[in-house]
């Protein structure tokens, strides 16, 4: 019986019943190397259909939640095209209210952040970021930390529900060093709640009597001990099916900074990823030291820390987009980092999406500025750059599941 509704299911799937688009349009510009878009299986895609059957159980069945993350460096923690993609999937099948994730207060650390919710704070705050030379406290996995001696202080963080998907919760993991010499916090929320600790898990949780769209959140006092609060992130929950797709990047970040975080292990067990997009690889072929042999070492050990939670992950690893260095020399690192995902892909049995063909290769950086795709520096993408290659990225997912239903059934 469920085989028969798996069929009927693909079939609606195919022609479009739930009023979304199939895929995402695609300007049809010889710029654009749509034969290159797919997902590439250089390996084994045992991983890939142990993902792909969740989804088809969210999808068609509507059970379950998807944890997506989507790594990398100033290319996501703009979070323009990897909020495109949470907008594509989350928006696929009509009344799914997956949970929004992690998310940080960017602002308080004095730099920019996702345009999906507004963050607000009160009190004295200090920051660290995994690019920093000199770590001043732990770093977590979104690879930034803030913390506060100030009692007075308070953090606020607003969605805009008006513009992008609902993303009302009704729990918080507050992950943040639970320990003696923390505050205490207190929900400043209309909504009356409960704060329980789990200091060896690393977080705090709080549950709400409603899901709200407002996070709200202050601190006090309680003990003689207490000096300060160290936060490295919410991760913000509901009880609905649906993606929840984390994005997690830091201006500057290459894989070596993210080995720099002491709890990214810890906090992968919250994220519990059924997918990782990995698109750590644009700083480190910048960087004098660049070798691919390295690059692939910092790559398996930041797979071997995630799959401590998932041992079934689906890793995607994104090639680099081509670009020149700031001294506007082409930087052809990018040819040896689209070597290695290919390798890390066939030996982690995971895909490639190759960001870099689907450019045009080498020099191609030039033609995307020239539509205004790239910016001036030919390493960020404008907003149009970066919308279109979220939607590219979501067809070439979109396409390895069907093709994955269509040989199941």
């Amino acid at each position: 019986m469920r085989d028969w509704i798996v069929a009927i299911g693909f079939c609606l799937v195919m022609i479009n019943v739930y009023g979304q688009p199939i895929r995402a349009e695609i300007p049809d510009a010889d710029y654009i190397h749509t034969d290159q878009a797919e997902l590439h299986f250089p390996g084994s895609t045992e991983s890939a259909d142990v993902f792909f059957k969740k989804m088809e159980n969210l999808m068609l069945f509507g059970e379950g939640k998807i944890n997506v993350v989507h790594f990398g460096g100033s290319h996501i923690q703009a979070d323009i095209y990897s909020n495109r993609m949470r907008q594509w999937l989350g928006g696929y099948i009509p009344n799914q209210q997956g949970a929004r994730g992690l998310v940080f207060p960017f602002r308080i650390a004095r730099t920019n952040g996702p345009y999906d919710y507004r963050v607000d704070y009160t009190g004295d705050w200090s920051h660290v970021r995994n690019v920093s030379r000199t770590l001043d406290t732990k770093l977590g996995a979104s690879g930034i930390s803030v913390y506060t001696s100030d009692t007075t202080a308070s953090v606020q963080i607003t969605f805009d529900t008006k513009k992008n998907l609902p993303h009302r919760f009704n729990r918080i993991k507050v992950l943040h060093e639970v320990d003696s010499l923390s505050y205490e916090m207190k929900w400043l929320g209309s909504d009356s709640a409960q704060i329980h600790h789990y200091p060896d898990s690393g977080f705090s949780v709080i549950e709400l009597t409603t899901p709200v769209d407002t996070l709200e959140l202050g601190f006090t006092k309680t003990d003689s001990l207490q000096n300060r609060f160290i936060l490295y992130g919410f991760y913000l929950e509901n009880d609905e099916p649906g993606f929840t797709y984390n994005s997690i990047g830091v201006n500057g970040a290459s894989t070596g900074s993210f080995l720099k975080c002491e709890l990214f292990e810890q906090h992968m067990q919250v994220l519990n990823p059924d997918i990782v997009f990995f698109g750590i690889g644009i700083n480190d072929a910048h960087g004098s030291n660049f070798t691919k042999r390295g690059f692939i070492a910092n790559y398996d050990e930041i797979i071997r820390q995630i799959r401590t939670a998932n041992p079934n992950t689906f890793f995607v690893f994104l090639t680099n987009n081509d670009s020149y260095g700031y001294n506007k020399k082409l930087n052809t690192n990018g040819v040896i980092v689209q070597e290695a995902m290919y390798e890390l892909a066939q030996k982690h049995n995971g895909a490639v999406w190759d960001m870099f063909a689907v450019m045009g290769g080498l020099k191609s950086a030039n033609i995307w500025k020239a539509r205004d795709l790239l910016k001036k520096d030919r390493i960020h993408f404008t907003r149009e750059g970066y919308n279109l290659i979220g939607d590219l990225l979501f067809n070439a997912l979109m396409e390895a599941y069907e093709n994955y239903l269509i040989a199941e059934n």
